[in-house]
């Protein structure tokens, strides 16, 4: 049998989706709890929700034959979902939300779209970026900020490492003052 059309991967696929929900889910109560001044019980929808996103992890590599997808794979898959939920669902509910008179929450799913394909852009900036091979690179001299540190050093690359805290060059970004 092939195991994606199996009811285990079927289940595999729910639990991952259910693992999400929770994990999000228990962040929000987390937020709420620390609101009302429960620390305690907000510091345990905190654990709890990072166990249940390393459940989700599990999952995940388990629909995926044991790995996890690539960045680039993973850019790829999140321009997609962005501009099918900007472009098409969100439009679709707002109609559906305007239709029947409930025209804030019709408003909401409008912004929310546009807020998504703008997740989506940005997912294909950095995408694009990717593609042309050398990321912590570019052609002109540009200001890079250490996103542990704050350090910002001018150069047409991102240092190796950070002079000032150590971390590799991954936690450099183009610094905008903006």
């Amino acid at each position: 049998m092939d195991f994606q059309q199996s009811k285990t991967f079927q289940n595999i696929q729910d639990a991952f989706s259910w693992k999400l929900n929770s994990s999000a889910l228990y962040s929000l109560y987390a937020d709420r709890a620390r609101q009302e001044d429960y620390i305690e019980i907000a510091n345990l929808f905190d654990v709890t929700s990072k166990n249940e996103r390393e459940h989700a992890r599990i999952w995940w590599r388990q629909l995926n034959g044991g790995e996890l997808p690539t960045t680039v794979e993973n850019l790829q898959n999140s321009i997609l979902v962005e501009e099918e939920i900007g472009n098409n669902l969100y439009r679709y509910y707002a109609q559906t939300a305007l239709e029947e008179g409930y025209n804030d929450i019709s408003a909401l799913f409008s912004g929310i779209a546009n807020i998504d394909l703008n997740h989506g852009l940005d997912f294909r900036v950095q995408y694009e970026e990717l593609q042309k091979g050398d990321y912590f690179c570019r052609p002109t001299m540009h200001l890079w900020i250490c996103m542990q540190c704050g350090n910002i050093l001018s150069g047409d690359c991102a240092p190796e490492r950070c002079p000032v805290c150590g971390f590799p060059q991954g936690y450099y970004r183009i610094y905008s003052e903006t």
